[in-house]
């Protein structure tokens, strides 16, 4: 078991990590710049160096942008050859309709039609009256690692409304099952583990033995799970919150983000990363998880609870966030 010494967070200044809003076609994401190519690993774990700089999403796809997303490319499934079809069906699942009371009273998206030509699928949102014009921004659910790379496959296409879901980051071809390695022209991906643990945990302005965090509130102690927006070191990481702060719209806990400007990689949902993990045979056979959930508790947040699972594993608490090329400048 590895064991770190705990130690009191120091003063913060204001990052001033490069950020902006990239559109397109149909979506616009914000992402921050993670800088300081060529940084060494975490000596506790091994994991975060990154050679080339990149950037990655600011907060976990949303309900939003999911939307746009399905009624962009999964409206008449039934038009498409067969071995896509059940592929582009299963980017949504009725959980996300029909939410268990604990996760949420509402729902998130409400799918309606037949998905044929002549009652084409419609995706709608269902509000949460509890957060109002934010309700659109809860972190979308219930995502296997196909679906969030069929939508960083069609963010590589542009995200119109003919973009491609199948190649571009991972050549899919409608496949469900299996293990997936990057394209190397990919413009848009799933962060692999390290990129993912860079932006949640690395911080080059912190002193002292080593420059990584243990939580992504840029602290070594636990963050309290308390309802947002919280303090400077809060998380939504425990299912003891009610039914109202557990799928809660992006960045609510406002106070608590990563030296880079990330929020919720501390708890919300788990995310899937790019990085196959492999059998006792060699074998790639699951895919990384980082960050915890509002369900499993505070533990599983820091930076040692990463886990895996087969890729067509989705639950109430999985979602992911996206990575590009490149400064935000």
């Amino acid at each position: 078991m590895l064991i770190s010494t705990m130690l009191s967070a120091p003063t913060l200044s204001a990052s001033t990590v490069p950020e902006k809003e990239v559109c397109l076609g149909l979506v616009c994401i914000e992402v921050v710049e993670v800088a300081n190519p060529g940084n060494a690993a975490d000596v506790q774990t091994g994991l975060g160096a990154v050679s080339e700089q990149f950037s990655i999403g600011k907060y976990e796809i949303t309900v939003k942008q999911y939307l746009r997303f399905l009624n962009a490319v999964a409206t008449r499934p039934y038009l498409l050859p067969d071995h896509k079809q059940e592929a582009i069906v299963e980017l949504w699942h009725p959980d996300m309709q029909h939410t268990h009371d604990y996760v949420s009273k509402q729902g998130l998206i409400e799918r309606t039609g037949m998905g044929t030509e002549a009652q084409p699928y419609l995706f709608s949102e269902i509000p949460d009256p509890y957060w109002g014009v934010r309700s659109q921004d809860r972190s979308i659910i219930n995502i296997t690692w196909f679906s969030a790379a069929r939508f960083v496959n069609w963010l590589h296409h542009g995200a119109t409304p003919d973009a491609d879901t199948e190649t571009g980051a991972y050549t899919l071809n409608g496949a469900r099952t299996g293990n997936f390695s990057r394209s190397a022209d990919a413009r848009w991906w799933l962060p692999s583990q390290n990129e993912w643990y860079k932006a949640a945990y690395f911080d080059p302005t912190r002193t002292g033995s080593q420059p990584y965090w243990n939580y992504p509130t840029r602290n070594d102690v636990l963050p309290q799970a308390v309802p947002p927006p919280g303090g400077p070191n809060s998380a939504n990481s425990n299912s003891g919150q009610t039914v109202a702060h557990r799928i809660t719209p992006v960045g609510a806990y406002s106070n608590s983000k990563s030296y880079y400007g990330t929020f919720d990689q501390a708890g919300l949902l788990w995310e899937w990363s790019d990085t196959s993990f492999a059998d006792h045979d060699g074998r790639p056979t699951t895919m990384n998880l980082l960050g915890g959930s509002w369900s499993l508790g505070q533990i599983n947040i820091s930076k040692y609870g990463a886990r895996d699972y087969l890729p067509q594993y989705q639950d109430d608490d999985t979602g992911f966030r996206v990575a590009t090329k490149g400064s935000p400048r």
